[in-house]
C-alpha cells in the first residue's frame, strides 16, 4: 500500500510540474484531484472510510472542519497574495452559492477562507476557483502552507528585485512533492524583495527568503538572505539567519535540504503540539541544525528554478495610461485626504500609486467581491494582493484616478481610512467557526475598532495612531497577537461563584515591520492575569490614556512599556477584573461579544496538527 501511495504521489507531482508552464495560476490545477475528492466524500458518507484517513485526505485538499457540526471551511491559497479579477469573481460565486455566512475572509497568511460549506459543496467550489487559477491544494495539513510576499512586490521603491518569480518556482517545486506531504507539522514560508524594511514578518516564519544583491567580479549577483525557525503559538520564537547570502541558483537546493532535515526529525512526530521546526532548533541547537542542513545540502544536486518561474502569461500587469480622464482629486474633502494619507503610497514607477483597501478584519461580502473585481479591471494593472494585515492592495493606480477609486470603494463600504494604524485591528475567526477558538475574537475586534474610531484623542495622537492591535481567539496566534504593540489572546476565567467568563490575556510591546527582521519582537505577556472580554475596550482605553499622560517627549509606546514595567498594567487588569455575581443586571459580562447566551468554554480538537 505504501508503494502504491508513493507511486501515486510521484505521478501527481510530475503532472503538476509538467503543467506549471501552461497553467492559468501559480498552482497547477489537477482535475483528477477534485474527482478523487468527490469519490472519497461519497465513500465517507457511505461509511467506507475511517474518520482519520478521510480527515487527512480532505485537509490536503484544503477542507477544514469547523466547530459547527458537518460544516467546513474551504481555504483558498493565494501565493504571494495575488488575485486577478477572475479570481475575485470566482470566490464571489462560491460565497454566493455555498456559504451560509455570505462572506469570504482574508487571513493573516494571505489566504481567502470561505466558511460554512458542506463536504459536497467543496468539490464544486474547487472547480469554480480552479477555473480562475486558484487552488486549495495543501492549504491545510502538515505541508508547505501558503507562501506570502509583500503586496508591493515588483513595484516597491526599496526592493532589490522582484521575488514573485522565485516564489512561484518555490511553490510549484513544493506543491504535491512527495517530500512535503507528511511533515511533522505545517511549514510556513515568506519571500521579500526589500532589504531595508521587514514587510513579511520574517521573524515569525519557518523559512524566509529576503532578496539581496552584491557585487562579484564586477557584476551584480542576485541572492537571498535565509532566515529559519520563527513561529508564535505557546512557544514563540524569532527566526535566525541561516545564511547571509546564497546565490539564486541555490535557493531551491537550500529549501529542499531544510525540508529533508525537518521531515527526518522523528522526535518531532511524538508530540504534534511540539513539532514545528523551531522546536527542532531548540533541541539540537542552531549550530547543529545548520550542520545538518549543510550535510543534506551536500547530497542535493543542482536545481534550476527557471522552468518553474514562468508567470508572465498568467499575471502580466498592464498599467492604465497616465493621461486618463479619471478626474481630479477633491483636495478639499477631509475624508478623502485622510484616506489618501493612510491608504495610498507611491510606487517605484512614477505617476502610479499603491492603494490599500481597508477590509475590517478581513471580511468581504458577496457584492464587494464582484465590485472589487471591476475596480481591479478598470483602475489597476490587472491584479490585487491580499496582505498579512487582512487587507486588499491595489497596484498601478494612476494618481489622477485616486478620487474615482475612492468613490468606487465608498460605494461598497470599503473606503475607510486608517490602513496600518491602530484602528486597523487584526483578528482571527475565533469561536465564529474555529474548533480551537476559546473566545469571539471577531466580535471583540469589531468592538475595539469601534471604540478606537469613536475616540478622537487617540486617533489624533500620532504616537498612538501608528500602533497595532491584534487579537487571537486562543493562544495559538493566528491573529499574530505576539508581535502586536498591544495583543490579546482568548482565555476563560471563573467568576467568584464558579461560572465561566470569556476573557483575554494581554501582551505588550511586540513589533514587526521595522528596518529589518532583527527589529521584530515578541510582546511581553502580563502573567497571572486575565481580563473579562467585555472589559477589554475599557482596559485598552486605560492603557492608551496612561501612555499619553506619562510618556516622555516623543517616547514610542514599546520603549514606554519597557521603562514602566508590568506593574501599572497589572493594576489596570486588576481593576477591570472585578466581576459581579451573575444576575439580570450583570449577565452581559458573562456573555461573549455578539453572543446572546451565557458563556461556556467549548473547545474541540483542532485539525491543524492532524
Amino acid at each position: 500500500m505504501v508503494q502504491e501511495v508513493n507511486s501515486s504521489q510521484k505521478e501527481a507531482y510530475n503532472e503538476s510540474l509538467r503543467r506549471a508552464s501552461a497553467t492559468n495560476g501559480i498552482i497547477p490545477f489537477l482535475e483528477q484531484e477534485v474527482a478523487e475528492y468527490r469519490q472519497e466524500v461519497q465513500a465517507y458518507r457511505a461509511g467506507d472510510r475511517e474518520d482519520a484517513s478521510f480527515l487527512s485526505f480532505r485537509l490536503h485538499q484544503g477542507v477544514y472542519g469547523q466547530r459547527q457540526q458537518d460544516s467546513q471551511m474551504l481555504r483558498i491559497k493565494a501565493p504571494g497574495g495575488i488575485l486577478t479579477p477572475e479570481a475575485l469573481e470566482a470566490i464571489g460565486k462560491v460565497v454566493l452559492r455555498f456559504s451560509l455566512s455570505k462572506k469570504g475572509h482574508i487571513t493573516t497568511r494571505e489566504n481567502v477562507q470561505i466558511h460554512h460549506l458542506s463536504l459536497e459543496d467543496c468539490a464544486e467550489a474547487m472547480d469554480i476557483i480552479g477555473s480562475a487559477g486558484l487552488s486549495t491544494r495543501e492549504a491545510c495539513a502538515n505541508t508547505v502552507r501558503n507562501v506570502v510576499a509583500p503586496p508591493a512586490a515588483g513595484i516597491c521603491p526599496d526592493e532589490a528585485f522582484d521575488v514573485i518569480p522565485y516564489l512561484t518556482a518555490y511553490v510549484r517545486f513544493g506543491i504535491r512533492n512527495p517530500l512535503t506531504q507528511n511533515f511533522p507539522r505545517k511549514f510556513k514560508t515568506a519571500f521579500s524583495g526589500c532589504t531595508n524594511h521587514d514587510n513579511i514578518m520574517a521573524g515569525i516564519q519557518d523559512l524566509a527568503f529576503i532578496a539581496q544583491v552584491k557585487q562579484k567580479n564586477g557584476s551584480i549577483q542576485k541572492g537571498f538572505k535565509v532566515i529559519v525557525g520563527g513561529g508564535t503559538s505557546i512557544m514563540p520564537r524569532l527566526g535566525k539567519v541561516l545564511y547571509e547570502f546564497i546565490p539564486i541558483e541555490d535557493y531551491l537546493r537550500v529549501a529542499q535540504a531544510i525540508w529533508v532535515v525537518f521531515d527526518n526529525a522523528q522526535s518531532l512526530r511524538k508530540n504534534r503540539m511540539m513539532a514545528r521546526i523551531k522546536v527542532l532548533i531548540d533541541r539540537v541547537g542552531f549550530d547543529s541544525f545548520k550542520q545538518m542542513v549543510e550535510e543534506e545540502l551536500s547530497n542535493v544536486g543542482p536545481i534550476d528554478p527557471t522552468p518553474l518561474m514562468q508567470i508572465d502569461k498568467v499575471y502580466t500587469e498592464s498599467p492604465p495610461t497616465l493621461d486618463s480622464d479619471a478626474g481630479q482629486e477633491p483636495v478639499s474633502d477631509a475624508e478623502f485626504l485622510d484616506w489618501k494619507n493612510t491608504n495610498v503610497a507611491p510606487q517605484r514607477q512614477k505617476g502610479y500609486c499603491i492603494v490599500t483597501v481597508t477590509v475590517p478584519q478581513g471580511d468581504i461580502g458577496v457584492d464587494q467581491f464582484f465590485a472589487l473585481a471591476n475596480i481591479v479591471r478598470e483602475f489597476t494593472g490587472g491584479t490585487a494582493r491580499t496582505s498579512q494585515e487582512q487587507n486588499l492592495v491595489l497596484r498601478w493606480v494612476p494618481a489622477s484616478a485616486l478620487a474615482t477609486v475612492w468613490n468606487e470603494l465608498k460605494r461598497i463600504n470599503l473606503a475607510e481610512a486608517g490602513a496600518h494604524t491602530i484602528s486597523d485591528v487584526v483578528s482571527c475567526p475565533g469561536t465564529d467557526s474555529c474548533k480551537l477558538g476559546i473566545t469571539s475574537s471577531m466580535g471583540l475586534g469589531r468592538a475595539v475598532r469601534g471604540n478606537i474610531l469613536e475616540n478622537s484623542s487617540f486617533i489624533d495622537d500620532p504616537l498612538i495612531r501608528g500602533l497595532h492591535i491584534k487579537i487571537s481567539g486562543c493562544p495559538n496566534g493566528c491573529g499574530q497577537h505576539h508581535i502586536a504593540n498591544i495583543g490579546f489572546h482568548g482565555a476563560a476565567m471563573k467568576a467568584p461563584s464558579g461560572e465561566q467568563i470569556p476573557a483575554y490575556e494581554l501582551f505588550l510591546g511586540g513589533n514587526y515591520g521595522g528596518v529589518s527582521s532583527d527589529d521584530t519582537a515578541i510582546g511581553q505577556r502580563i502573567p497571572r492575569r486575565k481580563v473579562p472580554s467585555k472589559q477589554v475596550p475599557r482596559l485598552l482605553r486605560m492603557i492608551l490614556s496612561y501612555y499619553q499622560e506619562n510618556r516622555h517627549n516623543n517616547e514610542i509606546f514599546n520603549k514606554f512599556v519597557r521603562r514602566v514595567g508590568n506593574g501599572p498594567f497589572e493594576k489596570m487588569i486588576d481593576v477591570c477584573a472585578d466581576i459581579p455575581s451573575l444576575n439580570g443586571d450583570s449577565q452581559d459580562v458573562y456573555m461573549d461579544w455578539e453572543k446572546s447566551i451565557v458563556y461556556k468554554l467549548e473547545r474541540g480538537e483542532g485539525e491543524c496538527s492532524v
